[in-house]
């Protein structure tokens, strides 16, 4: 039961997922450079959103699996994650270029397609030497991005960042009990995490 609960942990705060959840989340938010965009603008957004870092990247570790030069969808070999790692930092890199490029756009909105991107690329040099846990990387940036967010727009967000804060020690739990990681590489991810995001929320959004 244990071994269950973990992988679901796992499997709910995905990489490629937790991406997606906080760009739904963020657009509900009172900032008012988001909410002038209107309704109808939100949902294109995330529905693009969904296709280009959700659905475009499970279909390519599908074929990859497919081809045979992934062994599992989970990854677990460092030496495989490779090829993933440069996927996806292409679709976020094309997404965060694509929403850039509209017109009146918040620098918001790219910027959580931004932060992805670079971590992917980071992972991918990293993944040379040692296999880095991109879930804790991924829940870091979620976490560090609603302290940046609090801060930068003076939003009461204390429970979402407590809350999140309660999911990555779930999550890096998660991890270490499915042995996919050691502590130093979820640490390390989660360190990461926190040091990339904040460093480009902070900049991004007093210098954009």
């Amino acid at each position: 039961m244990r071994k269950e609960l973990a992988e679901s942990f796992s499997l709910s705060f995905h990489p490629i997922l937790v991406a997606f959840y906080s760009l739904v989340f963020i657009l509900v938010l009172p900032i008012f450079e988001l909410q002038s965009l209107g309704s109808r603008f939100a949902i294109s957004i995330t529905i693009m959103a969904f296709m280009t870092t959700v659905l475009l990247p499970v279909f390519s570790i599908y074929m990859l699996k497919r081809q045979g030069v992934i062994s599992s969808f989970r990854i677990e070999k460092r030496e495989q994650r490779f090829i993933p790692y440069l996927l996806i930092f292409s679709y976020y890199s094309v997404t965060a270029y694509m929403v850039y490029r509209i017109n009146y756009i918040p620098i918001l909105i790219p910027l959580m397609f931004a932060i992805p991107a670079i971590s992917a690329l980071i992972l991918t040099l990293f993944n040379t030497m040692l296999k880095v846990s991109a879930h804790a990387l991924s829940i870091a940036s979620v976490n560090t991005m609603m302290v940046v967010l609090m801060d930068y727009y003076d939003l009461e967000l204390i429970v979402p960042v407590i809350v999140t804060f309660v999911l990555s020690i779930i999550v890096l739990l998660s991890r270490h009990y499915l042995k996919a990681h050691t502590w130093f590489e979820l640490l390390l991810g989660y360190f990461l995490g926190v040091i990339i995001s904040g460093l480009m929320g902070y900049l991004v959004l007093h210098l954009g």
